[in-house]
């Protein structure tokens, strides 16, 4: 299969989730008392987290240890992630938190479809970029929650993370796969359009998924066993 090369795309969604990586570390939630340093290094992480994670994946050196432009990408993008939370502090919870989803919808769609397009180019179908693209998608935010002491969102009903950036794979690799002649620009916007009204709506409507209930407490099966 012969894809086209996407030089910049790579580097613009670093940077894109560098300061969505800001925007959920100094969020009420995570804000474990971070320092100015310690906030563009989660900028950093959250940015390369995913590129570094595939290429890893797919035995591919990550282009973060050769071209210094990712960390200055990363910690300008940090830097205006955190002047976007500072001005959205000033408004109301309802503000805050639609500003949040917005951005972290927008930044999902795009490492789910370069791990897509790098899985293709290895030859290795649909199924293996849908994978790839999953984990090119959370990785950065998981390392994230993780430094935060949070539950991954990934696993969480209502941030319909995983959903998107497989529906933004698959429908990057089908099209990719299919289709002839089309424009691989206009496959990369159609993908990345699609996902990101799917979250918009998703989050907004809060969209159920499947979540299992928790056992009821009983002679048998305790939720609290008393010691002492």
């Amino acid at each position: 299969m012969n894809l086209p090369s996407f030089p910049n795309i790579d580097l613009f969604a670093a940077g894109v989730n560098a300061l969505n990586g800001v925007l959920v570390a100094r969020n009420p939630s995570h804000n474990r008392g971070y320092t100015l340093m310690g906030l563009l290094i989660m900028a950093f992480f959250g940015g390369i987290g995913g590129g570094v994670s595939r290429d890893m994946l797919l035995n591919e050196i990550p282009a973060p240890l050769f071209n210094a432009m990712y960390l200055v990408v990363c910690v300008l993008m940090g830097l205006l992630g955190l002047a976007i939370y500072h001005y959205a502090e000033r408004q109301e919870e309802q503000f805050r938190t639609r500003t949040l989803a917005f951005f972290k919808s927008f930044s999902l769609p795009w490492f789910a479809i370069l791990g897509a397009h790098k899985a293709l180019e290895h030859d290795l179908g649909i199924f293996a970029a849908i994978v790839v693209g999953v984990l090119a998608t959370t990785a950065g935010g998981v390392l994230i929650d993780l430094f935060s002491g949070v539950t991954p969102d990934v696993v969480l009903p209502r941030e319909h993370v995983v959903t998107t950036a497989v529906l933004a794979s698959l429908v990057y690799a089908v099209i990719a796969v299919q289709a002839k002649g089309i424009v691989f620009s206009h496959v990369t916007l159609i993908a990345v359009l699609v996902a990101f009204v799917f979250r918009v709506l998703a989050v907004r409507d809060h969209w159920k998924q499947i979540v299992f209930a928790a056992p009821a407490a009983g002679p048998e099966t305790p939720l609290l066993k008393k010691v002492g």
